[in-house]
């Protein structure tokens, strides 16, 4: 675990993101990168989140959705969850960033790597 722990760790220190947390689907943290009370409160909420990225794509009718964002007001800084599978678990990236970086690029390497060393 403690590659994971790098891992995130390197993601919250690229620029764009703050706090990053890595959750089991029911909200138990992995990894933790930031501010450790926002991290628990975005991991407090992943159950919940998952229920809503469920049952849009169910009323939307479209295939499963694996990610959702939430921005502020002034959309200066947003709250985004991606949900992934890794080593045969549901697993969840969630983190605040400043949505005018560009994040999916990073956040799709960091899925990738977890991936990989939860196949181990």
């Amino acid at each position: 675990m403690k590659e994971v722990q790098y891992l995130i760790s390197q993601l919250g220190q690229q620029p764009g993101f703050s706090t990053v947390v890595l959750t089991d689907a029911s909200g138990l943290s992995m990894a933790t990168a930031g501010d450790l009370q926002t991290a628990q409160a975005l991991a407090a909420i992943v159950a919940e989140v998952l229920r809503v990225i469920c049952r849009a794509g169910e009323r939307l009718e479209m295939s499963p959705l694996s990610e959702m964002m939430l921005l502020s007001q002034d959309a200066r800084e947003g709250v985004l969850y991606r949900q992934f599978e890794a080593g045969g678990r549901s697993l969840v990236l969630a983190m605040v960033i400043q949505p005018n970086y560009t994040y999916w690029p990073a956040t799709s390497q960091v899925i990738r790597k977890i991936q990989q060393l939860l196949q181990k």
